[in-house]
C-alpha cells in the first residue's frame, strides 16, 4: 500500500479514473436517455466521410483497451516503470481530452470548439507515440500488449476520427467546401489516409493501421448502403492500400 502512497501511486490512479471516466462519460446520455448523443448528432450530420454506424463499435475495444492499460499501470510492480512514468500523464490528458469532447457532443453538437477538442487529443496521442517510439523494441509480452497497444490503437481511431469530425461540423457550420458533394468528401478521405499512411510508416504499428482502416472500411461499406457517390468508396479504399503500402515499407 505504501508504494501508492507516492507521486507514483497518484498518477496510477488518476490514469486508472480517467480510463474508466472516458467509458462512462460515452454512455451517460444514452443512460440518462438525453434527447440528444452523440450518436444521434452523428446521425444528423451524416456524410460520405462518416464510416457506417455498427463500426462506432470499435469504443468498446478502445475503452476495454484503455481499462487494460490502466490496470498494467497500476500493477505495484510497474509504477516506477521508466516508460510507464513518461507516457502515463500524458495518456492521462488523453483520456481527460476524450472526456471533454463526449461532455461536449450531446450539449451543443458538432461545432469548432468540439473539432478543436478533437485536434487537442490528436496531438496528444501524436505525442504518446512520439514517447512510444525509443521504448517500442523493448517492450515485449503483457508490457507490449498492455501497455503500449491500447495506446496505439487509441492513436489509430483519432487519427481518422478527427478528419470524419471535420466532416460533421463543415455540414454544421455550412463551409463553402460541402463534404456531402463527391469532390469535397473524396478529397477528405484521401488526405486521412495520407496522414494515417505517414504516421503508419514512421511508427512501423500494425495496432495503429487497425483501428484506423477499420473507420475507413466502415466509410466503404457505408458509402455502398447508403449510395453515396462512388467516388468516396474509391477514395476510402486507395487509402486503405496507400496504409498498408507505408506499413510494408517501414
Amino acid at each position: 500500500m505504501q508504494d501508492y502512497l507516492t507521486s507514483d501511486g497518484l498518477r496510477a490512479a488518476i490514469v486508472f479514473v480517467l480510463a474508466i471516466g472516458q467509458a462512462a462519460a460515452a454512455y451517460w446520455p444514452d443512460i440518462r436517455k438525453w434527447d440528444n448523443t452523440i450518436t444521434s448528432r452523428s446521425q444528423n450530420l451524416d456524410t460520405p466521410v462518416v464510416p457506417f454506424g455498427p463500426f462506432f463499435a470499435i469504443w468498446l475495444v478502445i475503452f476495454a483497451s484503455c481499462f487494460g492499460f490502466a490496470i498494467w499501470h497500476a500493477l505495484p510492480s510497474n509504477l516506477d516503470d521508466p516508460y510507464l512514468r513518461q507516457v502515463g500523464w500524458v495518456a492521462a490528458a488523453l483520456f481527460a481530452g476524450n472526456i471533454a469532447w463526449e461532455a461536449y457532443v450531446p450539449r451543443f453538437g458538432f461545432k469548432w470548439p468540439s473539432f478543436l477538442l478533437l485536434l487537442v487529443e490528436l496531438a496528444i496521442a501524436l505525442t504518446i507515440l512520439t514517447i512510444l517510439q525509443p521504448f517500442v523494441g523493448q517492450l515485449t509480452g503483457w508490457a507490449y500488449w498492455l501497455g503500449a497497444a491500447p495506446l496505439y490503437f487509441f492513436a489509430g481511431w483519432v487519427s481518422v476520427a478527427t478528419f470524419v469530425s471535420l466532416s460533421s461540423t463543415m455540414v454544421l457550420t455550412e463551409t463553402s467546401l460541402d463534404p456531402r458533394e463527391a469532390k469535397t468528401a473524396a478529397g477528405m478521405l484521401v488526405l486521412a489516409g495520407v496522414f494515417v499512411a505517414i504516421i503508419a510508416f514512421w511508427t512501423g504499428s500494425a495496432v495503429y493501421i487497425v483501428s484506423a482502416i477499420w473507420g475507413l472500411l466502415g466509410v466503404v461499406v457505408g458509402s455502398r448502403i447508403k449510395k453515396d457517390p462512388v467516388a468516396a468508396t474509391v477514395a476510402a479504399t486507395t487509402s486503405i492500400g496507400m496504409i498498408l503500402l507505408a506499413l510494408g515499407a517501414s
